[in-house]
């Protein structure tokens, strides 16, 4: 009789997570509910997924975006799979709700070029984020040291653009070893800072240079003029201009 009603049971929450299935995609109980839509040629993430969803795949669609809380209804996710979409955009809070309970993220072989540097706060998944083609630059190092498991994560990045043109093509994690990236900004206005200070010092002493060589010039021509006047020292045997009548 027992047996007979867990088997009751089972066949119903079969029925209803069926027919709560999303379009294209096949739903299964087995240790939770499995959510597969591989190849279904999704072109964004369904809304109508069931809440009590455990294992999601959303591989090999043409997903382009991740839009804000849009898994926030599944507390009980804990394998999430958006690898070999056309993924450019991350929402700030794209992963709310399932950051917590969330084990493995794959976002694998996407567009991902960068990130907002709040989009994996408290994420504890371990992520897979290899074969996108990532702007190496401050946020994306604070992206990572964010990440649980982030050592093994930044390996696994290959810088395709960088602000620092030195670090194209090579793994992040050399690039974030050889400098930090979060200091460069300060470093280039300190450094245009110092180029336009030297710029201004270099004007100035220029000017004073010119001028005191201007006044010396000016006061030499005044000397030279002086000493052509005609010399009107008097004789010692010349009379007076004023004759006295005895």
């Amino acid at each position: 009789m027992c047996l007979l009603l867990q088997s009751f049971v089972l066949m119903i929450l079969c029925f209803h997570s069926a027919s709560m299935c999303p379009k294209g995609c096949l739903c299964s109980s087995s240790g939770g509910l499995n959510v597969t839509c591989s190849n279904a040629n999704l072109k964004e993430i369904p809304r109508d997924l069931p809440p009590e969803t455990v294992l999601l795949y959303l591989d090999s669609n043409q997903i382009t975006s991740i839009p804000n809380e849009i898994f926030k209804d599944l507390h009980q996710l804990r394998v999430l799979n958006l690898s070999k979409n056309g993924i450019e955009f991350i929402d700030e809070h794209a992963f709310k709700g399932v950051a917590e309970t969330l084990q493995t993220l794959d976002l694998s072989d996407n567009r991902i070029q960068s990130v907002h540097k709040n989009a994996f706060n408290n994420l504890k998944a371990r992520a897979r984020i290899a074969n996108n083609p990532w702007h190496c630059d401050c946020t994306l190092q604070q992206v990572l040291r964010s990440m649980a498991s982030n050592h093994e994560t930044a390996h696994n990045v290959i810088c395709k653009t960088s602000v620092l043109d030195e670090h194209a093509g090579r793994p992040f994690l050399n690039a974030a070893n050889d400098a930090d990236l979060c200091n460069l900004p300060k470093k280039t206005t300190d450094y245009a800072m110092l180029v336009t200070m030297f710029g201004w010092f270099t004007m100035v002493i220029s000017y004073v240079v010119y001028y005191v060589r201007q006044n010396q010039e000016d006061a030499r021509r005044h000397l030279e003029y002086l000493k052509s006047l005609p010399s009107r020292q008097k004789k010692a045997d010349e009379p007076d201009d004023i004759s006295t009548v005895v």
